[in-house]
């Protein structure tokens, strides 16, 4: 979710590789609102591609700090920190990431890289077991929901979105009974934000290649 019109302004700068004019706009985005996490975290990976680790870490910091129980602001802290030779101290932040978050398939592949890295291959196999159990759950989840779309489309196109809401959650109890060889039940929390992040069968295949190469930054 973006701040501000500026903050998804430096956004689009960021994924076209324009490091240092996506900073300038997101220092503006800050001004009208300094206490947004994702400003400070899109800042922070803007310093990270250009290898600035004193601004990077700090930004993300901040993003942490602005929101301290969101699994995420350990990932991405996790990732700069190895990114810049600190792999054992990435680990800590990818384990307080699943801590806070057990259903964060990518975190626990992360994680698994990390420390076969290290040499942990034990730990590493179990930790590249849980992301895989997690991502055929997440895609059993999705393909449900786009089924359910699909009929809803079908049958009743002026269904109300409280009750496409409804139809799903009652789906979903349904279907964790068909889930239950997967290492963990769905957190109600984890399918709003998986809901609202893959809204396509492309975006969910996607995630998929993500899961299985490890997060990167580009």
């Amino acid at each position: 979710m973006f701040a501000n019109k500026t903050h998804e302004k430096g956004h689009e700068l960021l994924l076209n590789g324009k490091y240092n004019e996506a900073i300038v706009l997101f220092s503006d985005a800050l001004e009208a609102d300094p206490n947004h996490p994702d400003i400070y975290s899109d800042r922070g990976v803007a310093y990270l591609h250009l290898k600035n680790e004193q601004k990077c870490m700090e930004d993300l910091n901040t993003a942490l700090t602005l929101q301290p129980e969101y699994s995420f602001r350990f990932a991405s802290r996790a990732y700069a920190k190895d990114f810049f030779g600190k792999t054992e101290a990435a680990i800590e932040d990818y384990e307080k990431a699943v801590a806070l978050d057990p259903e964060d398939a990518v975190a626990h592949n992360n994680l698994g890289l990390l420390l076969e890295k290290l040499g942990f291959k034990k730990q590493a196999q179990e930790n590249f077991k849980r992301a895989d159990a997690l991502s055929k759950q997440e895609k059993k989840l999705f393909e449900l929901i786009a089924e359910i779309e699909d009929n809803e489309m079908e049958s009743s196109p002026e269904i109300s979105k409280t009750e496409k809401i409804e139809m799903i959650n009652s789906h979903v109890k349904v279907s964790r009974l068909e889930m239950q060889e997967s290492a963990a039940a769905i957190n109600p929390s984890s399918f709003k934000e998986f809901r609202r992040i893959f809204t396509s069968k492309l975006q969910f295949s996607e995630f998929l290649h993500f899961i299985k190469n490890g997060f990167r930054i580009k």
